[in-house]
């Protein structure tokens, strides 16, 4: 018998290879998926499925072209905060969540700061926006803006 090494997180190295595929090309048929990762077709759409139901696959999504759809400026925007004003910090993360031209939110550890990646048309458009949402939000501290130049690496 053949003895499968799996790693702390439950994966072999086809599970792994599967998704390294579906990361490249989510579109692959379940044939072609097979080939490469040298299983038949049953057992390859059994094991996709099983990562999708234990959650390793969460979705997949198409990669878009922002500056076709007018959104080619790219910022990452550091947010200091005060938690002494949590409904105004909740109005805040409301709004943000709500805009379609934020691309990601996260809150860092040990400290009271977010950082946000937002798309725009222009540097002024995105400058605009920032200050409908920060200017007179009492949770809001200061606030600092780094405009991307160039993506060297780009994943999704």
């Amino acid at each position: 018998m053949v003895q499968v090494r799996r790693r702390e997180d439950g994966l072999d190295e086809t599970d792994r290879l599967i998704v390294a595929e579906l990361k490249q090309n989510a579109r692959i048929s379940n044939v072609e998926l097979a080939k490469r990762v040298n299983l038949s077709p049953t057992p390859c759409y059994e094991r996709v499925r099983k990562l999708e139901r234990t959650g390793v696959l969460m979705g997949y999504h198409a990669k878009v072209d922002r500056s076709v759809l007018g959104q080619a400026q790219l910022a990452y925007v550091t947010i200091e905060y005060s938690s002494d004003h949590q409904a105004a910090y909740g109005d805040l993360l409301a709004a943000l969540s709500a805009a379609d031209d934020v691309l990601k939110l996260s809150e860092l550890a040990g400290v009271t700061k977010l950082r946000m990646k937002i798309a725009g048309t222009d540097i002024t458009t995105i400058s605009e926006r920032l200050k409908q949402w920060f200017q007179g939000n009492r949770a809001v501290v200061r606030y600092s803006t780094e405009f991307v130049t160039h993506a060297h690496i780009d994943r999704f």
